[in-house]
């Protein structure tokens, strides 16, 4: 799954010389939480509904009208932005987001903006890529931190005729053992426990999750 695969398309965006009052107004009305500031095409910064609260209460707190909503949105702007490219692995999307401590990633094509990538839009995507929006069941197997263990698993839903939604590795091995997590496009997992079983390999979670 690439980033162009789950990005918003349909841009909402801000100029720099826009003010607070007309940014906080523009991030209510679409409840969105991060405008993309543009000028002349361009992306020149990023300012976030916690930016915009920082600088100057919301208007639609029912305060009377202050100085400091007429702040320009360039004033207060994140001009350092962090941003991917359409054909970015929605993993490595997710890694620069935490890495840099930011809340979404502008999406650049030959330094035009055409779209956003959110921590919400990853959330969905990995829940997606997980299996987790299909009727389906979770097992999770200890494996040895040697070459082959997947196809070893995998032999036994392809014996069985049960078809694997998704597969995840931790990465992370314990005592020469790592955890393969899998979702299994059937409800009734008890063949699948007692074939793992027959084979040597431990169930961390024997009776699956519906």
């Amino acid at each position: 799954m690439l980033v162009k695969d789950i990005m918003t398309r349909e841009l909402i965006t801000v100029k720099s010389t826009d003010t607070i009052r007309e940014a906080m107004a523009k991030g209510h009305e679409k409840r969105i939480r991060h405008l993309p500031v543009v000028d002349d095409g361009k992306l020149v910064g990023i300012v976030s509904d916690r930016d915009l609260r920082y600088a100057c209460p919301s208007p639609f707190t029912g305060e009377k009208n202050g100085e400091c909503w007429q702040i320009k949105v360039g004033d207060i702007m994140q001009k350092r932005v962090v941003t991917a490219h359409p054909l970015d692995p929605v993993e490595e999307a997710a890694k620069m987001m935490l890495e840099n401590r930011v809340g979404c990633l502008p999406v650049l094509l030959d330094d035009e903006l055409v779209g956003i990538i959110t921590q919400g839009d990853i959330v969905m995507a990995f829940a997606e890529l997980m299996g987790v929006y299909k009727r389906s069941s979770r097992i999770e197997v200890q494996v040895p931190d040697r070459p082959g263990m997947l196809a070893e698993v995998a032999q036994i839903m392809k014996e069985l005729n049960i078809n694997v939604v998704s597969v995840f590795l931790a990465p992370k091995a314990e005592n020469g053992l790592k955890t393969l997590v899998m979702r299994v496009e059937t409800m009734n997992t008890k063949p699948i426990i007692d074939r793992i079983r027959a084979k040597g390999f431990t169930l961390i979670n024997p009776f699956g999750e519906v």
